[in-house]
């Protein structure tokens, strides 16, 4: 598939996601990244709903993050729910991601980052232990407003069995990098957003099929039936 023709498919699909859903109302950048930190961690193979009742359970059973980073794996995985999605691995992820940053910054802060160049913080965030590349770009996208096309494997694999946005022997590292072209920086934000919209509807919307071919009619013209009266008479 060409460069074009994924374009322009990503388009389309966005534009009837827009008019099925509507616009979403873009969330306001945290003062400190690391709240959009833990919720895209909450977020990353899961749901919002999900992830926000998650973080209402971090922050009953929590007095900050720094008590929720040195809980051990197993009082995490209490927090989060027995049920929820990859909830051992997660559990694992955040505790090592969280000491990273508490080792780096003296705090459970990503504060730092709002002022650093884009660049810098995006590289920043990608080299934080444990962190997915979901994580890390929607951090980037979301709390620092940099371009950015989160995407992880449930979603990625929605809009390439559901949406057919994707072709079967695309990986997810592909489609990222996919998107993130094809997607204007200015718009990257309601494109993701549309997205994890969509991919949350239950069920996704499917790519709609076309529609069948219509059959030739083999009705005989009224001139073409005199014609063959007029031969049978003869012929009479």
């Amino acid at each position: 598939m060409s460069k074009n023709d994924f374009s322009s498919r990503l388009e389309t699909f966005l534009n009837r996601v827009r008019r099925e859903f509507g616009a979403p109302t873009p969330p306001t950048p945290p003062a400190d990244p690391i709240d959009e930190f833990v919720w895209s961690f909450l977020l990353w193979e899961s749901t919002t709903s999900k992830a926000e009742n998650a973080l209402k359970r971090i922050r009953s059973a929590t007095v900050d993050f720094n008590e929720f980073r040195v809980a051990l794996p197993g009082e995490i995985r209490a927090i989060l729910g027995e049920r929820y999605p990859l909830v051992d691995e997660r559990a694992i992820r955040m505790r090592a991601a969280l000491d990273d940053i508490y080792r780096t910054e003296h705090a459970v802060t990503l504060a730092r980052l709002v002022d650093m160049n884009k660049r810098d913080a995006r590289q920043r965030l990608d080299t934080i232990e444990a962190t997915p590349q979901f994580v890390a770009a929607r951090v980037h996208l979301v709390a620092l407003g940099a371009h950015s096309a989160p995407l992880d494997m449930r979603t990625f694999e929605l809009l390439r069995d559901a949406a057919g946005i994707f072709e079967e022997n695309t990986t997810l590292d592909d489609a990222t990098g996919l998107l993130t072209r094809a997607i204007r920086a200015a718009e990257s934000l309601e494109a993701h957003l549309l997205i994890q919209q969509w991919s949350e509807s239950d069920p996704p919307p499917a790519r709609k099929a076309p529609a069948p071919a219509k059959k030739k009619s083999k009705k005989t013209s009224t001139r073409a039936r005199a014609a063959a009266s007029s031969r049978t008479k003869k012929k009479t």
